[in-house]
């Protein structure tokens, strides 16, 4: 048994995380979910600056969303956040300890249930991620990702489950995925499996499981205006169905393939304010990528002389400029941000 061998290597390797402190359900529902498509190193401040606002699920519920998601701010996967603001409002005692009743929750999917109850409740789950996948193929000896194969590995972590220290069981598989066992280096001397481990006695440990051919990310041309009147500009909150939900943002949109950025602001503009604006300026130009995707957008400003109703199917504001950094924003936002300063 792996187990053993495991959790001997555990109890000396394991990391400091923060969530580890004080393992009540309330902290690891909220690692676990800001871990999502995360890198640790990245959710660690984030994960500090909100147990520091949001102890506890009564504070959480008792917050505003608007506040709740400028602390989320540049985590990204912002529906994440709204996942858990809607979950802290259903939950109004306990914390749920059961697969079937965490199931129901939003944004806890059959990994994130596994987890929470094996860490926080002690109870033998096996929350398999990339790192435990990425083992288990490794120890069998498994190159193709296929359906069998998948459930062998489900299988082989499964029965080699610690009924008594389930959460560590997982927690020493993730450490020893993501420090020992990586997806692009293998340090199998430190590796207290290895003896265990089919993939090591070949020439290439790395290639159990063949990596997946990388996809060229597209890249979005989008026009957007910062829009000036009587010394205030306007800012529209995205739509909860959209990309970056709920963060609010300057009107704008993509470039289509018959128009020039010029063009193509004025269009978005009329298109998501209502707003008919005439000349707008150029004022710079910023690239950003997101996970999926990126954008190389052209910055403007207009000043229009008056101002119609606007798009009532949208939800808009008129601040002070220096009133923006109250509300969360995109990434991008922030670097046109950055050029607005050097105008003044």
């Amino acid at each position: 048994m792996i187990q053993n061998k495991l959790l001997k290597w555990f109890d000396v390797n394991k990391r400091n995380l923060p969530w580890r402190h004080g393992r009540n359900p309330y902290r690891v529902w909220v690692a676990e979910i800001m871990l999502q498509q995360t890198q640790v190193k990245t959710v660690i401040p984030y994960f500090r600056k909100w147990m520091k606002k949001y102890p506890t699920l009564k504070s959480l519920r008792n917050a505003e969303y608007d506040k709740v998601l400028k602390m989320w701010e540049g985590l990204g996967y912002y529906s994440r956040c709204k996942n858990i603001y809607n979950t802290s409002q259903l939950i109004k005692s306990s914390f749920p300890n059961n697969y079937e009743d965490l199931r129901k929750l939003p944004g806890i999917g059959d990994y994130t249930a596994k987890a929470i109850l094996s860490i926080a409740f002690n109870k033998p789950y096996v929350a398999i991620d990339t790192n435990l996948e990425r083992i288990g193929y490794r120890i069998l000896g498994l190159k193709s990702k296929t359906n069998l194969n998948q459930k062998r590995v489900i299988k082989f972590l499964e029965n080699n489950q610690n009924i008594n220290r389930p959460g560590d069981y997982n927690e020493a598989l993730m450490d020893l995925g993501s420090s020992v066992c990586t997806s692009n280096l293998t340090l199998c001397s430190k590796c207290p499996l290895k003896k265990d481990c089919r993939a090591y006695s070949s020439s290439n440990p790395i290639q159990y499981p063949l990596p997946k051919v990388s996809k060229k990310i597209p890249i979005y041309n989008i026009a957007v205006s910062v829009i000036e009147y009587q010394n205030k500009i306007l800012i529209s909150r995205r739509e909860n169905s959209k990309f970056l939900s709920g963060l609010w943002e300057f009107p704008g949109g993509k470039i289509e393939s018959n128009e020039n950025a010029h063009e193509a602001v004025i269009r978005e503009v009329k298109e998501e304010t209502n707003l008919k604006i005439s000349n707008p300026i150029y004022i710079g130009n910023i690239k950003h990528k997101y996970s999926h995707f990126g954008v190389d957008i052209s910055l403007f400003i207009s000043k229009p002389k008056s101002i119609i109703n606007l798009n009532i199917n949208q939800e808009f504001k008129w601040i002070n400029l220096k009133d923006i950094y109250n509300y969360p924003l995109p990434k991008a936002n922030h670097k046109m941000l950055d050029i607005l300063k050097k105008l003044d």
